[in-house]
C-alpha cells in the first residue's frame, strides 16, 4: 500500500474511534452546529479523498488540487496547527479549528480562540481589530458566523457558552500578545488545575510548552524541567533536555540523545543555539559558584554593633531581588539582636539622645527598631524568601514575620471581602475575567503562606473558604461557569485536606462530586 493510501486509512480509522471516544466522553459539552455535522462531513469526504490520494501518490499532481479544500475538513487541527497559525491568520484559524472535535470536542469554541490567539501572536505586524475580535469570541459577545459581527445584550449572553480550559489557554495567549506575560503566566499555569473533562490535551500541552519556553527565555531551566515532566510534544522534550544538560542533572541525556530531539522537534534552526549550550555544558555537574564573603565584615571597627547592623542592613536591602538567603537574614537578625539589645550600645544611644536633647534611648529605640522590621519585612515580600529558610532566626526576625503575617493577613481578607461584596450585589464579569479574579486572589494566598508558612493558613483559610465557597457557588449554580467553580472547589477540598478541617473535607467532596 503506498504512503497517501496508509495516510487515508490512518484518517479513517481516526475518525471512527472519535465517534466512539464522544459517545463515551462523560461531561463533554453540546457540540454545536459545526460540531454536529463535521464528522458525518469528515466520514462522506474520506471516500472522495481515497481515490484521489492514491493519484496524488501515482503521480498525478492535478490530484493535490482537489485534496487542499479537502485536508480543513478531514484535518482541520493539523492544517490549523501547521498552515494558517504560522501564517499568521487570526480569522482562518478560528473557524478552520472550529471543525475541529477529535483535538477540542471537551472545548471547542475554546480551541478555536486559542487558535485564533496563537495564530495572531505570530502575525507579521499588529492587528488591534483581530484582537478585539477575538476577545468578542471567547467573552461569548459575538457570533461564529463570518461577516456578520457581534451583537450584545442578553442575546449574546444566552449565546455564551461557559469557559474552559481551551478558553483559559486563548485567554492567556491574548495577554502575552498585549505584553502581559504575568498575567499569561498565571492563566497559562491555572490550565492544569481544571479538571480533565473541562480541558482537552492539546490545551495543557499548548500550556506547558508556552510556559517552558518562557522559563527558558528568563533562565529558569528547574522551571523548564518541571515542565517537561508534564509532556507536551517534542518541542517541550527537548527544552526539558537542555534543561536538564545545563543544571548537571545525573539523568540528563547525553549528547547522541539530544541531537535526535533536536532532530524530531520543530524549529530546529531557534532551537539550535540551546542544543549546542547544552552540549558545552558537559555531562558532569555545573561550576560551583564562589561563596560570597560575609558582607561588610571588613570594613567596621570590632566592637561598633551599631555600624556592623547599618552595614548588613543596607547590604540586604541593595541585593538584587531572589538572591537573599536564610544566611543573609541570620547575620542581619543577630547584628540587630546584639546592637538593640547590647549594654554598651544602649549606652552610646543614651549618650547621643541626650546630646540631641531627646527624652532618652527607649524613645529612640521604638521607632528603630520598627523601621528595621518594616524594611525586612519588604524585603522578605520581594525576595519571596521562604519560611524555612528563615525560621527561628531571633528576636528581630521574629518581630519581622508577625509583622509580615498580619500585613498578609489583613490583604488577603481585603481581597476577600471584595469578592464576597460583589457576588452579593450580583455584579458579573466575563467569565474569564472571573477565573483570573480567582487566580489572583489563590496566588496571594499560596505567595503569602509560602512566606510566613502553616500558622497563616490557619488564620486566612476560613475566611477566605466561605468567600471562595460562596462565589463558586454562585458560578457554577447561577452563572453555570461549572468547569471554573469546579476548579474553585477542588483547590479548596486539597486546602482543607492539608489543614485537616473533616468538616470543609466533607463539604468540598460534595461539592466537587456535583461534577463540571
Amino acid at each position: 500500500m503506498s504512503w497517501g493510501g496508509l495516510l487515508v486509512l490512518a484518517v479513517v480509522v481516526r475518525a471512527i474511534v472519535e465517534v466512539a471516544a464522544r459517545k463515551a466522553a462523560p461531561g463533554a459539552p453540546s457540540r454545536g452546529a459545526a460540531g454536529a455535522w463535521s464528522t458525518p462531513v469528515t466520514l462522506v469526504l474520506v471516500p472522495i479523498a481515497v481515490p484521489l490520494a492514491i493519484g496524488l501518490a501515482a503521480g498525478q499532481l492535478w490530484c493535490a488540487l482537489l485534496l487542499a479544500p479537502l485536508a480543513p475538513l478531514i484535518a482541520p487541527w493539523l492544517v490549523a496547527r501547521h498552515a494558517i497559525i504560522p501564517l499568521g491568520l487570526p480569522r482562518a484559524a478560528y473557524y478552520v479549528a472550529l471543525l475541529s472535535d477529535w483535538t477540542w470536542r471537551a472545548d471547542r469554541r475554546g480551541g478555536a480562540a486559542l487558535a485564533a490567539a496563537w495564530a495572531l501572536c505570530r502575525a507579521r505586524r499588529p492587528d488591534p481589530a483581530a484582537e478585539a475580535w477575538i476577545s468578542e469570541r471567547l467573552e461569548g459577545t459575538g457570533r461564529d458566523d463570518a461577516g456578520r459581527g457581534g451583537d450584545g445584550g442578553a442575546a449574546a449572553a444566552a449565546r455564551a457558552e461557559p469557559l474552559r480550559g481551551a478558553g483559559v489557554a486563548a485567554g492567556a495567549m491574548l495577554a502575552a500578545y498585549r505584553g502581559d506575560i504575568e498575567g499569561a503566566r498565571a492563566l497559562f499555569d491555572s490550565v492544569a488545575s481544571l479538571d480533565e473533562r473541562a480541558c482537552p490535551r492539546q490545551a495543557r500541552r499548548i500550556a506547558a510548552g508556552w510556559l517552558a519556553a518562557e522559563a527558558a527565555s528568563r533562565g529558569d531551566w528547574a522551571a523548564v524541567v518541571e515542565r517537561a515532566l508534564e509532556g507536551g510534544g517534542r518541542e517541550l522534550a527537548l527544552l526539558g533536555a537542555v534543561a536538564a544538560r545545563l543544571l548537571g542533572e545525573p539523568t540528563a541525556p547525553g549528547a547522541l540523545e539530544l541531537w535526535l530531539r533536536w532532530l524530531a522537534a520543530p524549529r530546529r534552526r531557534a532551537t539550535l543555539p540551546l542544543v549546542r549550550r547544552a552540549l558545552a555544558a558537559g555531562d558532569g555537574a555545573p561550576r560551583p559558584e564562589p561563596e560570597q564573603p560575609e558582607p561588610c565584615a571588613a570594613r567596621v571597627a570590632e566592637g561598633d554593633l551599631w555600624s556592623r547592623a547599618v552595614l548588613l542592613h543596607a547590604t540586604l536591602l541593595l541585593r538584587p531581588r531572589g538572591k537573599v538567603s536564610g544566611d543573609d537574614l541570620r547575620r542581619l537578625g543577630g547584628a540587630w539582636d546584639a546592637a538593640l539589645e547590647d549594654e554598651r550600645a544602649q549606652a552610646e544611644l543614651r549618650e547621643r539622645a541626650l546630646s540631641l536633647g531627646a527624652s532618652g534611648a527607649q524613645a529612640a529605640l521604638g521607632p528603630l527598631a520598627r523601621a528595621v522590621e518594616e524594611d525586612l519585612a519588604a524585603a522578605l515580600r520581594a525576595a519571596r524568601v521562604p519560611r524555612a529558610a528563615w525560621d527561628d532566626l531571633g528576636a528581630t526576625i521574629g518581630r519581622t514575620r508577625r509583622r509580615l503575617r498580619d500585613e498578609l493577613l489583613s490583604e488577603v481578607e481585603i481581597a476577600c471581602d471584595a469578592l464576597r461584596r460583589r457576588v452579593d450585589a450580583r455584579r458579573e464579569l466575563p467569565a474569564l475575567s472571573e477565573w483570573r479574579e480567582w487566580t489572583a486572589l489563590r496566588a496571594q494566598y499560596e505567595a503569602a503562606a509560602e512566606l510566613v508558612g502553616a500558622e497563616f493558613r490557619r488564620l486566612a483559610f476560613p475566611k477566605l473558604h466561605a468567600d471562595v465557597c460562596h462565589a463558586a457557588v454562585w458560578l457554577f449554580n447561577t452563572r453555570k461557569e461549572r468547569a471554573i467553580g469546579n476548579a474553585m472547589f477542588r483547590w479548596l477540598l486539597a486546602e482543607a485536606e492539608a489543614l485537616e478541617d473533616s468538616r470543609l473535607v466533607g463539604l468540598q467532596r460534595a461539592n466537587v462530586a456535583c461534577g463540571v
